[in-house]
């Protein structure tokens, strides 16, 4: 019989030391990010012991630091790659639908995204992309900050919402278990209890009997019903904690000038124009009758009340309100929130 003799996969040797993965099965192989060259760990102690070095596969040279070392994820080298660039330019470009004010818009901005992206994978027009990418940064690093926290706040979110719903399951089946054992206990004794009542011919200490467990099952059914009114009212402070911790992450609509306690709201009409006189002669004994002005009636407001009732309705305008509230769904309305309502 012959045996076929293979070689070992390039991917499973050292291109430093040539150690191999056949010679040695415990060997550890690890990568940089700067240039994605594997080497075995052995060599990343030797080389990178006292500093940054070179890297000493041929033909690449490029500075690497020990710290920046790490287990390769993906088999392929260039997925790896491509994932790694996809994160960095995700942590730049971290805009959301809502921060645009049309789709178009919020269209353009993936298809820029994309395009830097494709670029750094592919290694094309690498410095001005560089250039480009550097500039977006600097521009808008208040804005990546806040997108930034704003995300931190819903993983945070998240992670309480399950693991509060962890806690609740725990704390039902637990109920559950103890109302089992409970109601289990409770038909022994009364098994034994009757069973003791029958045996001394005392029929009215079976009645007795029953009526106490009828008792105790009304309030074991009360006490369940407590238990579970409980844990609703801990999944909704849940869901209220929960938005509270997003609402602090919400675009707020910041307007110049003064505080405004009626939020820019008036009574100021822009399609007519009340004026201080009307020629109505019903409306001349009223207006010199001393009593009805003393009694605070002013003609001034019946001609104000009636162009208002007249013109009600003809100042609205629907492709305006309905913009205006679209525009304020966009303002306030800042997550996607793919939070799974896990409280709920």
């Amino acid at each position: 019989m012959t045996q076929i003799l293979t070689a070992t996969p390039p991917d499973e040797n050292c291109p430093v030391c040539k150690s191999s993965r056949y010679l040695n099965p415990n060997i550890r192989f690890l990568m940089n990010p700067v240039c994605y060259h594997k080497m075995c760990e052995s060599c990343v102690d030797r080389i990178f012991m006292q500093g940054p070095a070179p890297c000493p596969v041929i033909a690449c040279g490029k500075t690497l630091r020990k710290n920046k070392f790490r287990k390769q994820t993906f088999e392929d080298v260039a997925v790896e790659r491509e994932v790694d660039v996809r994160k960095r330019v995700a942590l730049t470009f971290n805009k959301r639908q809502d921060d645009f004010d049309s789709l178009r818009e919020y269209n353009d901005y993936l298809e820029e995204v994309e395009q830097i992206t494709f670029n750094l994978v592919n290694k094309i027009d690498v410095k001005e992309t560089e250039a480009k990418l550097l500039e977006y940064e600097a521009v808008n690093r208040e804005l990546i900050s806040t997108n930034a926290a704003r995300q931190a706040a819903e993983m945070m979110a998240l992670a309480q919402a399950t693991e509060a719903e962890k806690e609740s399951q725990k704390l039902a089946r637990e109920m559950a278990v103890r109302e089992r054992e409970e109601e289990r206990r409770e038909q022994e004794e009364l098994k034994i209890a009757t069973l003791n009542a029958l045996a001394s011919g005392d029929k009215g200490a079976v009645k007795v009997i029953q009526e106490v467990q009828l008792k105790r099952s009304g309030e074991r059914k009360r006490r369940q019903a407590d238990e579970q009114m409980k844990l609703k009212s801990l999944a909704e402070g849940r869901s209220l904690l929960k938005s509270s911790l997003l609402a602090g992450t919400r675009k707020k609509v910041l307007e110049d000038g003064p505080f405004d306690p009626l939020g820019g709201l008036n009574d100021v009409n822009e399609h007519y124009i009340v004026q201080d006189y009307y020629e109505y002669k019903w409306l001349e004994n009223v207006r010199n009758d001393t009593a009805a002005r003393a009694g605070g009636y002013f003609v001034e407001e019946y001609y104000g009340r009636s162009l208002f009732e007249a013109f009600s309705g003809l100042t609205f305008f629907v492709d305006e309100e309905a913009a205006r509230i679209e525009e304020e769904k966009r303002a306030i309305t800042y997550t996607d929130l793919m939070i799974s309502d896990a409280v709920s």
